[in-house]
């Protein structure tokens, strides 16, 4: 049996790396290449991996992998990135789940007859749309910073809210209660415990983060020492919270994580990476297990009925709780659709049915393998259907942002970066000094750490899918070597850099940089300013409430049309127009052809509009 079990341990790490190799390889999330072979290998197949033999300790190894999980996908959401996400984010977290937790449990209740409270208890896991899948997804899929956010985020919150009210839930089906209707034990009593639980998981995790932050600050000296004390803490954090109120151990170290993610701790990058490597470990052995506990006679004892709440998940209630909670907000239509295609169900769902199911059943409540059957179904089908098809949907809907990808992260860079993210760019820095670049994650930057003169770095920062390199560093040898390296290494065309010597300049032309020095870029301010003040105030406001853009002519009722009949916006006009390398000033009969680059100047919602209608 000791063999066995050895086997089988070993097989799982084996069968995990080969998950993440492939995933790499095809650019999809590793979590179905998991699912597959606990599939494959489990018992309903090969047979290799054998369940059972983690009877005994099966519950034990599912509560520690879900406290590491949750602890680090919690310490790597900066605060600064929840403070800078729309409202729709937290709307999503609220009125998205209530129609989650709602539309589910009322389409099991119909589609699939059970009991209320199974019906509920299983609404309510499956509002979680976890890290361990949405972070794989996000890693394979290259989407504007607003809309990762906005999924990793409701990932981190959902998690633990989800298990929270599961366990209210189930404590009141294992009484053979039916909460939320007429007979059942009374909301108020549901809500009490759903309040109590999270707030005993709330005070541990803060007490946990703010002991541990203590501890490092005046104790650690080694980054190995502080990233064994934060795994020793994540882990006991749970265990505590779980001791007082049954999961509130996922709620303590998902604010222990964040708590202690977002304080200044020595070593915080090589604990994240430590945690990252463990978690990948984790992911891999509980994603196996748990996918070799799947019986096909469970699934398919619930015929076309379980087909149909599968895709009443899929095709309704999830497009439904993403539009209704993105209204008005910063978002594209595509986004929308995109976010609405995107909520696979993970790690915490289906772990935690798996070990209600087993107590459900334990207390002889009618339909109690029901429960992990329903859960496991969705997760089967969301994480083919969603997660392993996100990066195709993102290209479809054409969300697929081109980077401008910036060398450097100092003032300059970081600055930069600023303005066009407020113009909807998709700007990632590059940045070699390890504080430096902890500082721009802190503040929200999408940053790559590494010198951009290696091209093995500008790969792993999206040069591929990359508009234009911005070389924006202090020296000069670094910024002309980074350029060198975009367009002989990956045929970069649209390349800009900062030259701080001016005796400099001739060699960057030479190479067709387009080039700025300190010092002229202070001149051409300043003459602005002393010459041009009404145009200079009114420059300062491009980005807010003013914008200026070019725009390539490619609409076919703009092509061959005279700029006079074009109904451009009120507050925007075509000021430039740019073909074949030379200028013109329109005037009311210049006819446009397709290629044109046309400048429009105005408002920012005018040069909006009027760049789609060109566009």
């Amino acid at each position: 049996m000791a063999t066995d079990a050895l086997l089988v341990s070993a097989s799982i790490i084996l069968l995990g790396a080969v998950s993440k190799l492939l995933a790499d390889r095809y650019g999809i999330p590793n979590v179905v290449f998991l699912l597959g072979f606990g599939i494959l290998f489990g018992p309903e197949m090969i047979g290799l991996l054998d369940p059972t033999l983690f009877n005994d300790s099966l519950s034990t190894i599912v509560s520690l992998a879900v406290a590491i999980i949750v602890f680090e996908g919690a310490f790597s959401l900066s605060l600064s990135r929840i403070r800078s996400a729309s409202t729709a984010t937290l709307r999503l977290v609220t009125l998205g789940s209530a129609i989650t937790f709602l539309g589910l449990s009322l389409t099991i209740r119909f589609l699939l007859g059970l009991q209320w409270s199974l019906s509920f208890l299983i609404g309510a896991l499956l509002v979680a749309t976890g890290p361990t899948v949405v972070t794989p997804i996000l890693e394979q899929t290259n989407v504007r910073e607003g809309v990762k956010t906005t999924l990793e985020t409701e990932g981190i919150v959902n998690d633990p809210v989800a298990s929270v009210l599961g366990a209210v839930i189930f404590s009141a089906a294992a009484l053979g209660k039916e909460p939320f209707t007429r007979g059942g034990p009374v909301d108020e009593e549901v809500i009490i415990e759903f309040v109590t639980t999270l707030s005993v998981g709330v005070l541990i995790g803060i007490v946990a983060a703010v002991g541990i932050g203590y501890v490092l600050r005046n104790l650690s000296r080694k980054p190995q020492d502080s990233r064994l004390a934060v795994l020793a803490t994540a882990l006991i954090t749970f265990a505590i919270a779980d001791l007082f109120a049954s999961e509130a151990g996922v709620v303590s170290v998902a604010v222990a994580g964040l708590l202690l993610g977002n304080e200044d701790i020595p070593y915080d990058q090589e604990i994240a990476g430590f945690s990252g490597d463990i978690t990948a470990i984790v992911l891999s052995i509980v994603y196996l297990i748990l996918a070799s506990l799947l019986r096909f006679e469970e699934l398919v004892e619930f015929g076309l009925a379980g087909v149909a709440v599968v895709l009443v998940a899929i095709v309704v209630i999830r497009p439904l709780s993403v539009l209704l909670s993105t209204v008005n907000s910063d978002f594209t239509r595509n986004e929308r659709l995109f976010i609405s295609a995107v909520g696979p169900r993970g790690i915490i769902p289906a772990s935690t049915a798996t070990l209600f199911s087993l107590q459900l059943a334990t207390a002889n409540v009618e339909n109690a393998n029901n429960v992990v059957g329903v859960v496991f179904l969705v997760i089967l089908a969301t994480v083919v259907v969603e997660a392993g098809g996100a990066p195709f949907i993102a290209k479809r809907l054409d969300i697929v942002p081109m980077t401008i990808l910036i060398i450097g992260g100092s003032s300059i860079g970081r600055t930069l970066a600023e303005r066009l993210e407020d113009r909807g760019e998709n700007a990632i820095i590059i940045e070699r000094d390890a504080d430096t670049m902890a500082d721009l994650r802190a503040e929200g930057f999408s940053v790559v750490h590494g010198n951009g003169t290696n091209a093995t770095v500008l790969q792993d920062a999206g040069v591929s899918d990359a508009k234009m390199v911005v070389a924006a560093t202090g020296e000069d040898d670094q910024n002309i070597l980074a350029c060198q390296t975009a367009r002989t290494k990956f045929g970069i065309e649209d390349l800009f850099a900062r030259v701080n010597d001016p005796a400099n300049v001739d060699a960057f032309e030479d190479l067709g940089v387009r080039t700025t020095t300190p010092a002229l870029a202070t001149v051409d301010t300043l003459d602005d300013l002393i010459l041009r003040p009404s145009l200079f105030e009114w420059l300062s406001s491009v980005g807010d409430e003013n914008e200026i853009t070019e725009v390539t002519v490619g609409s076919e009722s703009a092509i061959g049309t005279e700029l006079q009949t074009v109904s451009f916006p009120d507050e925007s006009m075509a000021v430039l127009v740019r073909r074949n390398g030379e200028y013109f000033i329109p005037e009311c009969d210049f006819v446009l052809q397709e290629g044109d680059v046309v400048t429009v100047l105005g408002t920012a919602d005018a040069v909006e509009e009027a760049a789609a209608m060109l566009e």
